[in-house]
């Protein structure tokens, strides 16, 4: 028996010596499609980075990035605990009709930089003529309550919306739970594998803003939504990669003006990006993904002017607005770095912060409005 411990031993440890020495001598993978993200890269060895800790702890990310087979350890980790009996994997819960929603507790929300965040966007309303309003999106796990495992914990809307109602007099607060609750009853309002919402998530929101802001409504039907993608498996797929989910369909609404769109000063002729069809994340079909500053102008002569200040999920959004808009600029804080103050110059008749709700709550970027 010893002589067989020796041998399981020495086999395990061969076997874990092979492996991370092939991590650290194999060609190093720069981008990870499937997560959609730049990995980690092993960083260089020098006296200063090991006194300071740096090397390691870069070391250590980087080794996590660059394991042989890191996909397929990843699926076998998640059968495993799937037969285990888990409901949360990679901080996503499995919810039932095979919903994948991202775990946002109440502990993940840092309530002082929401607070935060919610005077800057009054700022913005009460410091420019423009009328403002501020619609955040609720987390899939808000409206979809009821697919979320038994007391799965999930961090509290209703009371960040009434703190955003409490802080914002003079920027309008649109809660476009109701209508998203109502068009949840009768199709789907979020992707299964991914955390942004689908065309008809985004059309009931549109319906919700164009009641608020006192704009004519076209129905879903007069967009001609068309299929674009059955295979979609977004970004809560990647972090649990179980085998046998069926892929999410994307639709696109077709009836929209034709418009000049003008990406980080580049001209191009649609909003839509087809190649990005070709690649995993599918939802980048809507504007090509997130730039810092978009410009769509319907009209030369562009006198109703919307600007858009957004994260990801205004990007299925926006094509239901571009009839009621002769101009719609959108910048992303993230990647914007020129004065917002400045823009507004360009007298815009409108201003839509649009943000989903945990996103917003986190974002360190929206003092930027003030600048």
């Amino acid at each position: 028996m010893k002589l067989y411990y020796r041998i399981y031993r020495f086999g395990i440890f061969g076997l874990l010596f092979i492996l991370g020495l092939s991590c650290v001598l194999m060609p190093q993978t720069a981008y990870s499609e499937n997560e959609n993200r730049y990995l980690d890269s092993f960083p260089k060895l020098t006296a200063e980075s090991i006194l300071s800790g740096e090397f390691q702890e870069s070391f250590e990310s980087a080794f996590s990035d660059q394991f042989s087979a890191r996909n397929t350890w990843m699926t076998g980790s998640s059968i495993l605990k799937k037969l285990e009996g888990f409901r949360e994997i990679s901080d996503v819960y499995l919810g039932s009709d095979d919903y994948y929603i991202t775990k946002v507790t109440q502990a993940d929300i840092d309530q002082k930089q929401f607070m935060q965040n919610l005077r800057y966007a009054e700022y913005l309303g009460a410091a420019d003529d423009a009328e403002c309003s501020l619609l955040l999106v609720p987390s899939a796990g808000v409206l979809l309550e009821n697919n979320l495992p038994k007391y799965a914990p999930y961090y509290n809307a209703g009371q960040m919306y009434s703190t955003a109602d409490t802080i914002l007099k003079k920027t309008k607060n649109i809660d476009v739970r109701t209508e998203m609750q109502e068009y949840a009853k009768q199709t789907q309002v979020y992707f299964r594998t991914d955390h942004h919402w689908t065309l008809s998530g985004a059309y009931a929101a549109y319906s919700t803003y164009c009641d608020v802001m006192e704009l004519g409504k076209h129905t879903y039907g007069y967009f001609s939504a068309k299929k674009i993608s059955e295979t979609f498996l977004g970004t809560m797929h990647s972090k649990v990669l179980l085998p046998g989910m069926d892929g999410d369909t994307v639709y696109a609404a077709t009836n929209v003006p034709q418009a000049k769109v003008v990406y980080d000063g580049e001209e191009k002729s649609t909003i839509y990006d087809v190649e990005k069809l070709t690649q995993k994340n599918k939802y980048e079909y809507f504007f090509g993904g997130n730039y810092a500053k978009v410009t769509i102008t319907m009209n030369k002569k562009a006198k109703n002017k919307l600007l858009v200040i957004k994260d990801s999920f205004a990007n299925s959004f926006v094509p239901f607005l571009m009839e009621d808009y002769d101009e719609i600029t959108m910048i992303d804080l993230r990647y914007y770095n020129d004065s917002v103050q400045e823009l507004l110059k360009e007298n815009y008749s409108q201003i839509l912060i649009l943000y989903e709700m945990s996103n917003f709550a986190g974002e360190q970027n929206i003092y930027k409005l003030t600048l």
